[in-house]
């Protein structure tokens, strides 16, 4: 799985094991199905499935995660340990026996208990027969989780999940999860060739100890044979709201001339949806025919688009290969209701298809599809400076400055990074370096703890082969930025502003001009998505033909931040490279430069 700037989530399979349904709990442990049963035995350990812990500590490969250095809490079978031990005294025993839509005992299980009044949670163990027991204290509480059968290479046949409201009071409480009393929830499309691909449910809630947008559950993903079903609707408890999540895939056929995806999206907080069979016409969807453009080298890569409906696990999604260039027409659920997100990344990937080397990345957030028809494209150039993200903490002892930095993208209405540098990154302070980076990553970091107020300098310089992209291959940055670490409030996290010139202009395709027409660009400031919004109060424009070897000022006309400038291209000429200098309205100066910032045709 990846884990883009915006927060979406791409999950892919391993080769070989695509139908195998995978669980995520806590909005990150992520479990093959087939897994659950080593951990809950102790063979395997749980926090290597851990995803999000896995990330913070900056790893890429969960076998190879040194003990020391795994999450150090306890944990209660696949999810870290609540302490919720009380006086048997105190307690009644909860009985729970689990079953399949055949009334026979499931082959495989994950259930919890939580508490509507604690926010303490726990999770119950079955026996042959089906039965789990615990033993909890009077209380309202929320039975949650899923059952499945498997067939024999271990690939769901079915899955039942949902929420189950239980009261404990002065006696034994005994009841059921699962049965021949569950609801399947289906889709259709109106293509007759479809093929049905994976399908992600979810059954949950948010409650008053979740954060927004967060929430528990179990989200599955699965294969295409899997049937799914759902418990009858709750009732929760004041104060918690039902959390419902259903997605499913249809593609064309393989080799088809002219390919195209559904990618749909159903449920939301505060029930089931009135009808669980989702049988779409194209008509009611989103019907987009997009062209993944490359820079001028035929490479491949993989896109990752997620439709939320306002579910605390909307954010998950499926990553889908595809070349570049070549256009395909996405079928995606329409309106108000559901905000998507996605990322797209194409180049050179390591060995097993996972790690991107060289190339280009995408991302983009929170957008609303109308119904209809339209066509749209990506990765357009020109390629400019990259954005930078600095992070500010204060521990209560020291204040700390983290940096993230890519050398180079592009904002022509969209947000591209490129990726493959090796480079340099310094953070100083009074001609003192405090922090700094030299190698080669797909963001340029470092982290360094700021000592006092002062005015702070950040620069870096990067190159890149051409193997992918031709453009961006050499970058400077340097900001000068006024920061006073005793401003920072302890246990927050801020973000400072630290912006780029961003250029767009249309005409531009594939990093590529039409070298005998005038070309009319747009230059505002950038800055990295999680930062304030600043704007120029002076801005020096100049372009090279010969890759900085000599600089030609280009006249621009600066208004209320947003300047526009005229470029007229000599004879002969293959690649234009750009240099800027400006200054926002907070006082930061930036300067930066790209060789070859797009090219001449």
């Amino acid at each position: 799985m990846t884990v883009a700037p915006n927060g979406v989530k791409g999950f892919e399979p391993a080769a070989g094991r695509e139908d195998v349904g995978h669980l995520v709990l806590d909005d990150g442990i992520v479990v093959p199905t087939d897994r659950v049963e080593a951990i809950m035995s102790g063979a395997e350990d749980p926090r290597r499935y851990n995803v999000s812990q896995l990330l913070a500590g900056g790893h890429i490969d969960a076998a190879a995660v040194p003990e020391a250095e795994l999450d150090p809490r306890e944990y209660d079978g696949l999810v870290p340990a609540d302490d919720h031990a009380v006086s048997a005294a105190e307690t009644q025993t909860v009985t729970v026996t689990i079953a399949d839509t055949a009334d026979a005992v499931p082959e495989r299980n994950f259930i919890q208990w939580y508490d509507a009044a604690s926010g303490e949670r726990g999770e119950f163990v079955f026996d042959e027969t089906g039965s789990g027991t615990v033993e909890l204290p009077p209380g309202e509480y929320l039975i949650y989780g899923g059952v499945w059968n498997e067939d024999d290479s271990g690939v769901e046949t079915e899955v039942v999940t949902g929420v189950l409201p239980v009261t404990v009071e002065d006696d034994p409480v005994d009841t059921r999860f699962g049965g021949s009393d569950v609801s399947p929830v289906t889709s259709e499309v109106e293509q007759p060739d479809a093929v049905r691909g994976h399908v992600d449910i979810a059954v949950g809630f948010q409650g008053p100890f979740d954060e927004e947008g967060d929430g528990n559950g179990a989200l599955f993903f699965l294969g295409p044979d899997a049937d799914v079903y759902v418990l009858p609707e709750p009732e929760l408890p004041e104060g918690y709201e039902l959390d419902f999540l259903y997605k499913s895939r249809f593609a064309s056929p393989e080799g088809a001339a002219e390919p195209y995806l559904y990618n749909l999206a159903f449920g939301g907080l505060g029930g089931y949806p009135e009808d669980l069979s989702f049988a779409v016409a194209d008509e009611e969807l989103s019907v987009e025919e997009t062209t993944y453009n490359a820079f001028g080298i035929a490479t491949r890569g993989r896109t990752s688009d997620a439709g939320n409906p306002g579910s605390s696990f909307g954010g998950w999604c499926e990553q889908i290969w595809v070349n570049a260039p070549s256009t395909r027409t996405n079928y995606r659920t329409a309106g108000p209701d559901v905000s998507w997100g996605g990322t797209s990344d194409f180049g050179n990937f390591d060995e097993e298809d996972f790690y991107l080397l060289d190339g280009f990345s995408r991302y983009y957030q929170d957008r609303v599809l109308e119904v209809g028809k339209t066509t749209a494209a990506e990765n357009f150039g020109p390629i400019g400076g990259g954005t930078a993200q600095m992070m500010l903490s204060d521990d209560g002892d020291t204040t700390w400055g983290s940096v993230a930095l890519w050398p180079a993208g592009g904002h022509n209405g969209e947000t591209t990074d490129l990726l493959g540098y090796e480079g340099t990154a310094k953070l100083s302070l009074d001609g003192e370096v405090l922090g700094s980076f030299d190698g080669a990553d797909m963001a340029l970091g470092l982290s360094a703890e700021l000592p006092k107020a002062g005015r702070y300098t950040l620069t870096s310089k990067s190159s890149r082969g051409t193997d992918v992209v031709p453009f961006g291959v050499n970058n400077t940055l340097a900001w000068e930025f006024d920061l006073d670490p005793a401003a920072i409030p302890e246990g927050e996290i801020l973000s400072v502003s630290l912006p780029v010139v961003a250029m767009s202009a249309d005409g531009v395709e594939s990093g590529y001009v039409d070298a005998d027409e005038p070309l009319d660009v747009t230059l505002d400031l950038a800055v990295e998505q999680s930062a304030e919004p600043v704007t120029a109060e002076s801005m020096t424009f100049q372009v090279s033909y010969d890759e900085g070897g000599t600089w030609i000022d280009v006249p621009i006309d600066l208004d209320c931040g947003t300047a526009t400038a005229t470029l007229e291209f000599p004879e002969g000429a293959e690649h234009v490279s750009t240099r800027f200098f400006a200054t926002d309205d907070a006082g930061t100066e930036v300067e930066q430069t790209t060789i070859r910032s797009f090219g001449l045709k």
